[in-house]
Parts: structure tokens; sequence; C-alpha cells
């Protein structure tokens, strides 16, 4: 039996499906309903029955159609639907249009009370039944309705996946070409954009301070946005995007907002009420559930743009404003008798956390000095303070009872850095905050103990470096690292002689070390360069933020917040295109590139650090993507959860708002192809003379074949080898290359092979170019000796054969030879032959390597058929003094890589000390002593080298380094080596930032080039080139070898192009023309993003396997086959040798020898070692 009801039917007019319709239908307005008074007396509020009888309990779920050409109506024996009227429908059971796979759901829903129906003809068409289904919300009922049915929740979900929900139908017109089901699934973000896409086009920040209601945050805040108002205590004006941006940190600080669930979406009903819906667990809310939006988040300006400048700003305008104390502890003291006023006073300004020094600030300006004073000083004697009352445990009778924790507030913010920024934000401070404005705590020493904790809350700023920060995590334990345990030990320690003392060792709490962190309610907690949180291995570090450091915000501040998420202007910097066209490459959603990686960082790093509710949960992936399967994980797309999550935790200015406030000088980037030497050449062939004898002997099968998947390290190591040749490379030995020509003429002069007539001819053209290199005696002395080659035109003629490599003109000698002789002749300026006894010196210099020669084993071994070991260990270890370069601090030397060679270990630890410390006379003397014009000496001119990049760069650097500082990205660290020795040469001040160094050792070198007028030159290793380092001193920039992953490369060039820089940014990146190294370049510009991340190391990705499988020999020229001019690179204008301009100054400034300590080639092509994430310990 079927009963009218009255329905909460909201719409109204004609719907838009309703209006496309012929003009035979039915009137537009919606359908009437006959009202039927429901009689609830007899229900009591709560109870199941007033819960079902409420309409307004269900929600206006959607509708089910069935077709039935039947006129009765549904529990009416052959009576007619009322045209305008819907009917309740009580029951569905025994109705033959209904499909026998929802029947039994329906009836089973209705009976419980689950959903409500309602049905009538469709107005257009009426051979079509339309059901109202009305679902009960999962928050109303709870204490009465059981919800847990697992039978009921299966028949809700096939009910949903068959209800439409477009408004035309619940108003009664049916349209089956216009139905719409209900999406079951979370609803994709607009456009089904990407995490890239997405993170660009986040909005700027846009504070508002009447957002705030605190009087003195609301004129804090007020003040930070005027442009025209100083910030007190800064030197530095901020740009206006920066003052945004501080000012969006400030107000979601102070101002909280309530955020939805991100478990939940708002969504619109059929009838247009709206609902709350959790996809994941299909469950339908009638209210929202909310959540605060973090009080703190991710600073994420684009890298160079000033975050440090933004940070300080936030602190100097807020560090009068102390922190919230909590509600439950904040308690009004009981007090024995009547307080005084002034003790009332300053109990609720304690308790309220009133920033009273702003006020009294504003009093001693106005009015005669001492206002307030008085109160002040009692409010510095009586700090605020709260107690936490010890956790309940169950009492036995060793049980140990602490006493409460005593907590102090302070308005202090502790900065966690890496160690190499620690002086940076040292500088940074001086430079941009006014003397006294702020007093900072440095904690950058491992042994320096931590002040207690009544001290700790004097100061402004608390700068800890990240390893000195997790020392901390030592609390609670002794020297031996016991802890107490829960209940008291009996002791058992023995007695003392015959008495009855025991001579107790046990521990008591006198002896565990107690952090003063934990001691302190900090204002907020900021880690620079904090993307490492989302590494998932920096244990101590978040167990220290968790546990000891109680701080109302939290702020992790990266221009990189997670793995390849770089701002669109990086990337569109890279490809030299416009922003537009490079998001639009990266604009939708892909399954490979956004399925994990840069969302994993951001869940670790929101979870672990910032404590963001939600993102904690271990199922936070289930509310981040669209799922279309409700128990696996499908990533069809992001959900509109991530979008929400984002624009409450990060702050990001988009470029173009921020390029209206400020302009930065240009950044060109050129490639430069450079036309290869004679020695360039001979390398690249002998590398294509491995991987070809390797491809042929090995017949391309089993292990012996490097590009079999059970040779990827001997790959590795050999492909990171053949890079760093493209610089310069001494690695192979006379014995490699007989032992290489040997085993490819035994294979050749076997029968039954599978050699085809290709790899034969192949093979054959490659050991012909080993006679060439056989027959130079400069190579085989270069490759004895491990040196790079010089070229020196004019070398006085009776010392010349005792330094030269191979009798040829201009003169061939190592590097390290050449520094030597030069030495030698300038520590002898004032005598009247200052090259006496350089024959002797030349002859004692190259003893070595002829010694080597002859004890060298003529036979080599080969790791792999055709490959010698020498082309996988890399170089011999080149343990050289340290270079006349530096600031005159030990220790600054490199590390270079292994070498197989144990005998070459001690080789070239010297570059004549002896010779040089015996007859060194003062600086003063020697600067003024010079070479007369016809001197010999005064004529010696260096004309070039054996590496064309050597020389083109040395070229260019003595172009501009007298009014350009100069940076210069290697990989290879014996690269960096032998520019460092050219520099030492040309004496041109400079530094090696070398992965090797201690932290605090690059965090000097990096003050020191800034601030160092005399430091020109600064080297860096192309995988240290990150975290927030400031080198805006260097206008000039090189990569001697292509980096071949773009988020390294933009990373790197940020440290010069960034704020502060003041000259247009020039950089070159040097590459050989015809070289496998060229190729391989021009393939990694052509690799997309999902190509870079699925290529494991650069050689992965099948394009550069193919290039170094394919390998081939570069021809010389006719000019090349003979010793001399033709085989040298040449430097753009001879330059002197002896007694050059500055020589003394230079000298002078020399640091005392110090070897490198050991260290592996990192290849930053693999995205393991190209995390660049710096090591901090010493």
């Amino acid at each position: 039996m079927e009963t009218s009801v009255q329905t909460r039917d909201t719409s109204s007019g004609t719907s838009v499906l309703g209006s496309d319709t012929d003009s035979t239908s039915v009137a537009s307005s919606p359908p009437k309903v006959s009202p039927t008074p429901v009689d609830n007396s007899s229900l009591r509020p709560g109870d199941a029955g007033q819960v079902f009888a409420d309409l307004s309990s269900y929600l206006a779920l959607g509708c089910l159609v069935f077709e039935n050409t039947e006129t009765e109506d549904i529990g009416s024996e052959n009576t007619e639907i009322l045209d305008d009227t819907w009917h309740e429908v009580p029951s569905i059971s025994g109705q033959l249009f209904v499909p026998a796979s929802i029947e039994l759901s329906l009836t089973r829903l209705l009976r419980n009370g689950w959903i409500r129906l309602q049905s009538s003809r469709c107005q257009l068409r009426r051979q079509y039944l339309i059901f109202r289904v009305y679902l009960l919300f999962n928050d109303v009922g709870l204490t009465s309705i059981e919800r847990s049915n697992r039978t009921l929740l299966s028949d809700v979900e096939a009910v949903v996946a068959r209800v439409h929900t477009n408004t035309a139908l619940w108003n009664g017109q049916c349209d089956p070409g216009k139905k719409s089901h209900f999406d079951m699934w979370s609803s994709r973000d607009a456009e089904n954009p990407s995490l890239f896409y997405m993170f660009n086009k986040l909005s700027s920040p846009s504070p508002n301070h009447r957002e705030i209601e605190e009087r003195y945050l609301s004129e804090g805040l007020e003040d930070l946005l005027d442009l025209d108002h100083d910030i007190a205590g800064m030197k530095t004006s901020l740009y206006p995007f920066q003052r945004r941006s501080a000012g969006c940190m400030m107000q979601r600080e102070t101002a909280p907002k309530l955020m939805l669930d991100m478990r939940l979406e708002s969504r619109t009903a059929a009838d247009g009420s709206k609902f709350y819906y959790s996809p994941r667990d299909m469950q339908f809310l009638k209210e929202p559930k909310y959540q605060e939006a973090p009080r703190g988040g991710i600073l994420a300006e684009t890298m160079g743009y000033g975050k440090t400048l933004i940070c300080l700003a936030l602190i100097l305008t807020t560090k009068h404003h102390p922190p919230k104390m909590p509600v439950q502890y904040a308690t009004v003291p009981i007090r024995n008798k009547v307080g005084s006023l002034a003790d009332m006073v300053i109990s609720t300004i304690n308790r309220r956390g009133v920033p009273y020094r702003v006020e009294l600030d504003r009093l001693s300006k106005v009015a005669s000095l001492g206002v307030g004073q008085a109160l002040a000083s009692q409010l510095e004697e009586q700090p605020a303070s709260y107690d936490i009352p010890a956790m309940p445990i169950r009492f036995n009778r060793n049980t140990i009872v602490h006493p409460p924790a005593h907590i102090l507030m302070a308005s202090t913010t502790i900065v966690v850095v890496p160690q190499n920024l620690c002086k940076q934000w040292m500088a940074e401070i001086d430079k941009h905050v006014e003397q006294g404005a702020l007093k900072v705590l440095v904690m950058d020493d491992r042994k320096k103990s931590l002040p207690p904790a009544q001290e700790l809350v004097r100061y402004d700023i608390i700068l800890f470096t990240r390893n000195r920060f997790d020392m901390e995590i030592q609390d609670g334990q002794d020297a031996n690292g016991r802890r107490m345990p829960k209940n008291a030990m009996l002791c058992t320690c023995t007695y003392i002689g015959a008495t009855r003392t025991r001579d107790c060792h046990c521990l008591s709490e006198s002896d565990l070390y107690s952090s003063p962190l934990k001691g302190v309610h900090f204002k907020r907690l900021i880690a620079d360069e904090g993307a490492f949180f989302g590494n998932g291995g920096t244990t101590s570090t978040i167990l220290v933020a968790n546990k000891l450091v109680r701080a109302d915000h939290r702020w992790v501040v990266s221009g990189t917040p997670a793995k390849d998420l770089l701002g669109v202007e990086i990337d569109a910097q890279l490809a030299g295109s416009n922003r537009d066209a490079t998001l639009d490459l990266r604009r939708t959603f892909d399954a490979k590139l956004d399925r994990g990686g840069a969302v994993d960082s951001l869940s670790t790093l929101a979870s672990s650090f910032l404590r963001v509710t939600p993102w904690m949960s271990a199922e936070a992936k289930n509310y981040l993507y669209r799922h279309e399967d409700r128990r696996e994980r499908t990533y069809s797309g992001f959900s509109v959860s991530l979008r929400r999550m984002l624009e409450a935790a990060v702050v990001k200015t988009r470029p173009e708002d921020y390029e209206r406030d400020i302009e930065l000088p240009p950044l060109y980037h050129e490639v430069v192809v450079l036309r290869p030497s004679f020695w360039d050449k001979q390398t690249a062939n002998l590398f294509t003379l491995v991987l070809t004898a390797n491809a042929v002997t090995s017949e391309r099968t089993d292990s012996d074949y490097l590009f079999h998947k059970n040779s990827t390290k001997a790959r590795l190591q050999l492909v990171a080898n053949l890079r760093q040749s493209a610089f310069f490379w001494s690695g192979f030995s006379e014995a490699d290359v007989h032992a290489s020509v040997k085993n490819s003429r035994s294979y050749l002069a076997k029968e039954g092979t599978n050699c085809t007539p290709e790899d034969r001819q192949l093979l054959e053209e490659t050991l012909r170019c080993t006679e060439v290199i056989l027959a130079s005696k400069g190579w085989t002395a270069i490759s004895r000796c491990h040196e790079l080659g010089v070229y020196v035109r004019d070398w006085p003629e009776e010392s010349a054969e005792h330094w030269s490599f191979d009798n040829t003109t201009p003169l061939l000698t190592g590097l390290t030879q050449l520094l030597e002789a030069q030495n030698f002749v300038n520590a002898r300026l004032d005598q009247r032959d200052p090259g006496e006894g350089l024959s002797g010196v030349g002859i004692k210099s190259l003893r070595d390597a002829r010694r080597q020669a002859e004890a060298e084993d003529s036979k080599s071994v080969l790791a792999k058929s055709g490959i010698p070991t020498s082309s996988l260990d890399g170089e011999p270890v080149l343990l050289r003094r340290g270079s006349h370069s530096s600031s005159g601090k030990a220790g600054s030397r490199k590390t270079l890589y292994q070498s197989p060679r144990k005998e070459q270990k001690s080789k070239r630890r010297r570059l004549s000390e002896d010779s040089t410390s015996s007859v060194r006379e003062s600086t003063a003397e020697l600067s003024m002593a010079s070479l007369p014009d016809d001197s010999p000496y005064a004529k010696s001119r260096i004309v070039g080298t054996t590496s064309a990049k050597l020389s083109y760069l040395m070229t260019r650097i003595l172009e501009h380094y007298k009014s350009e500082k100069i940076l210069i990205f290697y990989t290879g660290e014996n690269a960096a080596w032998y520019v460092s020795q050219m520099l030492e040469t040309f004496h041109i001040k400079h530094e090696i930032y070398a992965k090797s160094l201690s932290a605090k050792l690059k965090s000097q070198y990096v003050v020191n080039f800034q601030e160092q007028d005399d430091l020109r030159v600064l080297l860096m290793d192309v995988g240290q080139a990150a975290f927030g380092l400031n080198l805006c001193a260097a206008s000039r920039v090189w990569f001697i070898n292509p980096v071949c992953k773009p988020d390294v490369e933009a990373q790197a060039l940020k440290r010069a192009h960034r704020i502060g820089q003041t000259r247009p940014v020039m950089c070159e990146t040097l590459v050989l023309e015809g070289s496998i190294e060229q190729a391989m370049h021009e393939r990694s510009q052509q690799m997309t993003k999902a190509e870079h991340l699925d290529a494991k190391a650069l050689e992965d990705d099948g394009g550069i396997r193919e290039i170094i499988q394919n390998a081939r020999l570069l021809p010389l020229d006719d000019d090349e086959l003979m010793p001399g001019p033709g085989q040298m690179a040449p430097l753009g204008k001879q330059e002197r040798l002896w007694c050059r301009p500055g020589w003394a100054e230079f000298k002078d400034s020399a640091r005392p020898p110090q070897p490198w300590k050991k260290a592996k080639l990192v290849d930053v092509t693999n995205p393991n070692d190209a995390g660049r994430i710096v090591i901090d310990d010493d």
C-alpha cells in the first residue's frame, strides 16, 4: 500500500535537462506531492523510529529508473498513478520490473530503515518508473541504529552504483540519454592535474591583517605588509612579495583556520542540498568534520629568492610575541593569601601570552623614561611557565615517581640547518639584521654544551647545525647509553672491604643527561633545507624534534620540498622555453611520475615533522588519490584533498607575481662544443677499443659482456670513467693496451666463432688505431706518470731534455713537473742565475716515473673479455700536496679515487719542497726581484695543454677572473685537481668545495668566496651544489662536463643566479665534438621527465645504452700524426711561465701541503647519488 508523503524537494522551475524535451512534454513545474501527516507523538528524540520518520535524516541520493509498461502502480491494485504525485514505497519485493540483482538489496535496506523510496511515473515517457532513493546519513541515529552490518553495507554499495543523480530525473523528467551515475570514488581535481602543475599553480600569498583578532598580532602584520614601514631591527628593505610571504606565515601562525577533513569532500545532492562524502569508506555525512589547518607549513619560495630573509623578517616581527600556553595547564594559581595587583597582572599576562614588551616599548617612546620598568623587571623575574604532571602509573614498592615537568615559555625560534649552511646563516643575520636586534645562540660545535633552560629563553634564535641538534637524542641516558628502568632495581654492588657500605655503580638520575630543550616551550621550529625529513633517513632529527621540542609552529624551508618538485621557472629555464609551455608539458596526471616520489616525500614530511594529523595516518594515500576500486589502489588521479592540503601547508609565490617586484639579471646558458685534441681523441679511441673488444670477443652473451644483466657494476664503473675521460684521462697503460690487443687478435684468429663480418671489420679498425697510440712517446710518458701534459715554448735549452716527455718542440711536460720548475726558479729570482740546478730538479722529478716504467709488470689483468682492470678502477690516486690557492686553512684538499697500484699511492706528495725551502727568502725581498728581458727564463711561454677543455677553460678564466668571480662545477675530482694545478700555475687564488671536506670547512669556503675579494675561483662538486648555498658573488659559471641531469644542473645554476646577483650570469657547459659525451648530452636533453626518473643511472636509459654500444673511432687529422703543435690544445694567449705578476703575493698566501681523503666517484646522474644529501659530520 503506498502513502502520499511530504518530501523535502527543494528544486523549482524548469530543470536544465527538462528544457531539452520536445514540445509534447508535460509542464515543467516540479511534481506535486500529496502530503500525509505522520504521527510522531509516540516517538522519543533519538529513537530509531524518530530518526526513520524524519526525512531530513536522509540524503537525497538520486534516482533508480525501471521500465514498466503496465499501468498499475506499485502496491496498488488497478489504481492509476496520479500525474504529479510522488508516493512513498514501503516495499519493493515481488515487483517484476525490478532487476533481481538489486531487488534483494533494496528490500533489506528498506526493512532496516537505511533507505526510503518514493516513486512516480516519468513526465516525459510514461513507460518509465522513477524511484527517488533517500539514504540514511551515517552521522544520524548513532546511538540507536547499528551501522556496522556488512551485508547492509554491501547493499548500500550495490544501490549507490546504480543510482543516477541528475536534477531533471529527480524532478520526474527521464531522458535515457542524459543519465549520470553517482561517482563513488574520490572526485578528481579539476583538469586531472599533475603534482608539478598543482604545485606551480598554488595561489600566491595574500595575507590580511583584519583576519587576526588579537590586536598586537594584527598590528604587527599590518606593519609587516606596509611597504612604507621599516621592519624594526631589519637593515634590509624587503621586496613586496617577501613581505607577503612572511605575512602569510605570520597569519597562519596566529589566525589558524578550520579546514574540511581531508577524507571528506563536499558534494551537492540531487535535490540541491549539500552533504559530505568519504569515498574510500563510503560514508555519507550530514554535517562536516573539520580539522585545524596547520599552524606552520612549508616555505617553498623559488631557489635564490630570499627564504632566509623572509624567516628573519618573521622572527623580528614576532620576537616579543610569546607562544600560547596550553589550555589544560593555563590554570589560575591558588595563593595562600590575596595577591597584589601586580601579581595578578603578571599572572594574567603570562597565562594569556600578552606581548607586554610591545606595549612597554610604545609607552617608553611616548612617555617619560622608566614607564613600566618596574612591571617589566617583575615579569622578567617571573617568566611565564606551567607544570605538566607526571603520567599516572600503577604503584608498587619500587615505583619511581617523577616530579611534574616545569616548562618555561619563550618567544625563541629554533633554526636547524645543515652544517655547511651555518656560517651562511650567521653571515645573513649580520648582513640583514641590526646589531643587537636579535640575540642569537649558535650551536655548531658537537663539544659545546647547551645552556640550561633558564638561559635559553633569553635568546631570540637558537641556531643549531643538524648534527648538533641530533646529539640531543642522548636525553635520558648516561655517557654509556644506559637509561633508567621504569621501576627501581635492587642494588647488588659489592661492599667496600669489611664495611656494610656498598661500592655502588648503579645508574642514578644524576648520571643521566637531561636536555634543556624539553624544559622550554618555544615559539617555532624552523628546519632550513628541511626536505631531508621526507627522505625517511633522519631518525635522530625527527625524534629530537618530536620528543624534546615543544613549539607552537613548525616550518620547513626548501625551494624543492620534495624529490623532483622544482618550480616551473627552473624547468622552463633549463628547457629554454616559456613557463606556460613547460607547464603544458607536465599538465596532466602521469601514473609514473605522480604515483610516488614527490608525493611520498611530502607525506613523510607532513607526518614526521609538521605533524599534520590526517597525513600522519598510514592510510593517507587512500585519500590523496582517486582509487576506482574499493579495496585496491588504482592511482587514477589526484583527489581534491591533495590540493586542499597543499594550499593549507605551502607558502609559494607564483613567478608572475614576484617578477612584478624584482627582476634578476639575465642568465645565459650555452653549450660550447670544442674540437678535441689529439690526446682527447686517443683517450676516446681507447675506450672505444675496450667497448668494441668486449662486445665482439664476448659475442654479446653471458656475463663477460659489459651490458649483460650480471655486469651492472662493471658497466657503471666503465661508463663513469668514460664520462670523466672527456676532460682528461691517464688511466690506461701500455700493458693495458697490449693485453686488450692480444685478446682481440687471439679471438680473430680463432675458427668457428660467431663473429660477423661487420664486427670483424670494426674490431680490426680499432686495433689499427692502437699503433699510433703505442708509437707516441708523449702518451707513454703521460700514462706512466699519470700527468696532464702542458706545452711550453722556449724552455731554456740546457735543462729542456730533463723535463721533456717526448723531446718535441714545443716542450711537453707534466703539470706537476711544471709547477715544480716554476717554484724552483721563482724562489731564486734574486740570484744571478735563477735556473742553476734546474736540470737536476728535472732529473729528480722524473725519476719516480722512470722507475715505475721499469718496474711495471708487462701483463695487465683483464676484468672481462677485452676490458683491462684499469678502465674500471679509474685513474690512480693523485695524492699531491695542497694547493697554494686557498685561504690558509688546513685540511682543504681533495679526496680522490683509490688506485689499484699500491706503489703509486705515495707518489707526487711533494713539489720539491726540499729544493725550495733551502733557498726561500722573505716575501718582501723576492717581490722586488725580476727577470731581465734578455733572460732565457723571461722568454718561456705556456702555449697549450693536452686537454681541449682545460685549454679553453683557462683561456676564459684568464680573460675574466680579475673583473668577475668564477664558479666551476666538476663531476670527477681528478679533473678538479688538474684545474686547481693550472690555476696555481697562473697564481689565481681558489678553493675546492669537495665532498670529502668537513661540513665546517665547506661552510667556511662559501663565506670566504662571498666575502674575500682576492678569492676569485671556486671549484665545486656538482653533487654538493644544493641546500641553499648562496654563491651570488660568481657571475661566470662553467660545467667542465655535462651533468645530463636537469634537476641537478638547475640547482647548481641557482647557486649564482639568485637575489643579490648584480651581474648577468654567463654559464657554459663544455662538450667535446663528435664524442660519446656529446651524444649522451644530446640524448639527455631529449629525455622526458619520466625517462629521467625511470633511469636509475643515466646509462640505464635505452637511448644512452645504444649510444655507448655504437661507439666509433674519432679520426685523426694529418697534422696530429706528428708530435708537436698539431697535437696540442692551444691556449687563447701564450702565458708567461716564470716571474708572473703577483707571484710573490700568491706564494705568501699558500698553505702547508695537505693530502685529500679517499672517496669514490659519485655519478650525479644516479638518482640515489644525486639526492645531494650533504654530510654534516666532521
